[in-house]
């Protein structure tokens, strides 16, 4: 590996793995003159207020520093992770909750891609473990004393920071469709606290996903901007997403994932995080612009442990060196193939009681030999259709495996009239087992007409028929699981050098609410069978529906007081 001298002269190189960073102190007051401290009163340092880090992992590098900005080149694809904190003031955002820990809020579009052929960097988690759309969770402080009334303020919060203003139920939009956007889907469906289902021992979660054709991800050249699909362009937050970054005369990049999460500190601020993973094509002139009065800093990190890493200053005439400690290199070996195959087959998928049978198999070198570490299985539903808790508990013999239900306990409202997205099964299998196998019955909700037209089918499938509607499940997510603390190494970072690697933590969604830590994915099966095809009433028998019931009622009534009347009677 070759080190220039100054920060101008070119580096290159032909393996894997090239960092920038760019660090900011003050460039925070430049949003928002209420960005600043209770009393009013704000004193810039480094590190407080505002901090980016670029990182990018590729194989053939070339990067170019001046006092204004970072010129790169890239020959092959490379993996670009974007990680920018700021400190808001209280009254820039909902008042916190005293009992809320954390919230976040979680884009990604990655299983809606096709296989990507690049490897991941070493940093990230195992691929193929958060489904395609966006998340939005709270998780309450461990000590609190009231989890239902901390949820309940978690929920009001988290519908007024993203704008649900109402309690009305959202409507069932089709995939794709809305007013302009998936953001204005949201809000203009008001959606309200009760969308949200509690999950884990302390959080709430809520889920809506995207469509592959919707987000036209695959298409060669395409571009994606993920927060446009979840947030509006007056959000608050939707101005500290965007890194400022140049690439093919686009001054945004093709999103795979972007998370941002929020903590409140000590001092009453409110400090949020975002990270942006996104995958550069082969482009030359990508420029990189620092934050306005920013104190920069670039690094760049070998692709395995024996390549060394520096890290450099704007303001320095060389670079100093960066450790990195081995474990970075080796705690996700599994990335770059999956662990082992998770299948779902419909049964009895065209009516209103089907089934799921759902099998999962890991292969022989999961370190499921521990006694720690376990096969986990999540399957999703839409509120379209729901899991009987019930009937589930009278066949737990029979599912011989540990499960958690979260999602709403209502077996007979349509699903119009449902607040929640949806609810959700997290199955948990015994030590030391490689395999799983479930047949998991599961229940349609009744449709309220009309119906969307262009979603309905005849019972075979027929494009002309209008007595069901079909619906593809999402594919279960299955991982081995260990404690955190015996798979995941814990970077010290002591110094400021080191803080570059908790710049890079990705922390996977849905499993960090539910206190799990995967070390390696199964993959979905090719073949498995999702389709379900719902039974729904006719719209222009609507009419005679609601007369012929008033009349059985009105017949079943009179029925009754007949029959009471002659018992009555007959007694005397």
């Amino acid at each position: 590996m070759r080190l220039g001298n100054t920060v101008s002269r070119s580096v290159r190189w032909s393996q894997f793995a090239c960092t920038l960073v760019l660090s900011s102190s003050s460039f925070a007051l430049s949003y928002s003159d209420m960005r600043r401290p209770l009393n009013g009163q704000i004193t810039p340092s480094a590190s407080v207020f505002e901090t980016e880090d670029h990182v990018i992992f590729g194989q053939h590098i070339s990067v170019k520093g001046s006092a204004n900005s970072w010129n790169v080149d890239t020959i092959g694809g490379t993996w670009h992770v974007w990680h920018h904190t700021t400190i808001f003031d209280r009254i820039d955002l909902p008042l916190w909750p005293d009992s809320m820990l954390e919230a976040r809020i979680v884009l990604t579009s990655e299983m809606c891609r096709n296989r990507i052929l690049l490897p991941p960097a070493p940093f990230m988690p195992p691929r193929g473990l958060e489904y395609c759309g966006a998340h939005i969770a709270a998780t309450a402080k461990p000590d609190s004393d009231q989890p239902n009334l901390a949820r309940s303020h978690m929920r009001n919060w988290m519908a007024e920071l993203m704008g649900w203003t109402s309690n009305s139920n959202p409507s069932l939009l089709a995939p794709g469709q809305g007013p302009h956007t998936k953001a204005d889907s949201y809000n203009e469906s008001l959606l309200g606290p009760l969308s949200f289902v509690d999950l884990g021992n302390s959080s709430i979660y809520y889920f809506n996903s995207f469509d592959a054709q919707d987000l036209d991800v695959n298409r060669p050249g395409s571009r994606l901007d993920l927060a446009h699909f979840a947030l509006g362009s007056e959000h608050p937050l939707r101005t500290l997403i965007d890194p400022h970054v140049v690439y093919q005369d686009k001054n945004w990049l093709d999103n795979h994932r972007i998370e941002i999460s929020l903590h409140r500190t000590s001092e009453g601020f409110v400090k949020v995080s975002v990270q942006v993973l996104s995958l550069m094509h082969p482009a030359s002139g990508i420029s990189i612009e620092p934050l306005q009065n920013a104190t920069s800093r670039i690094a760049w990190i070998g692709p395995t442990k024996q390549y060394e890493s520096y890290i450099q200053s704007a303001t320095d005439s060389a670079a100093s060196l960066l450790a990195i400690p081995d474990e970075f290199y080796a705690e996700h070996d599994t990335t770059t193939q999956s662990a082992g195959i998770v299948d779902v087959r419909t049964s009895h998928f065209n009516s209103f009681h089907p089934s799921l049978i759902v099998s999962a198999h890991a292969d022989s070198n999961t370190p499921l030999t521990s006694d720690q570490c376990h096969l986990d299985t999540i399957v999703m539903l839409p509120r379209t259709y729901f899991f009987d808790p019930y009937q589930l508990y009278e066949l737990r013999d029979q599912l011989n495996v540990r499960y958690e239900h979260y999602g709403p306990i209502e077996l007979e409202r349509p699903a119009e009239v449902m607040a929640n997205w949806g609810s959700l099964l997290h199955l948990n299998q015994r030590p030391h087992s490689a395999a799983l196998n479930a047949t998991i019955p599961i229940h349609a909700r009744y449709r309220l007409p009309p119906i969307a037209q262009e979603n309905l089918v005849g019972y075979h499938g027929e494009p002309s028929g209008d007595s069901h509607i079909d619906l593809a499940l999402l594919p279960p997510l299955s991982a081995v699981v260990c404690p955190a603390g015996s798979s995941k190494p814990r970077h010290n970072a002591a110094s400021e050098k080191k803080s570059i690697l908790r710049a890079l933590d990705m922390r996977l969604v849905l499993f960090d609410e539910l206190g799990l830590w995967p070390v390696a994915a199964l993959e979905p099966s090719p073949g498995a069978e999702t389709l379900l095809r719902m039974p729904v009433g006719y719209v222009e028998n609507t009419v005679l529906i609601q007369v012929l019931t008033l009349v059985v009622l009105f017949a079943g009534t009179v029925f009754i007081c007949l029959s009471v009347k002659k018992s009555l009677a007959s007694r005397q």
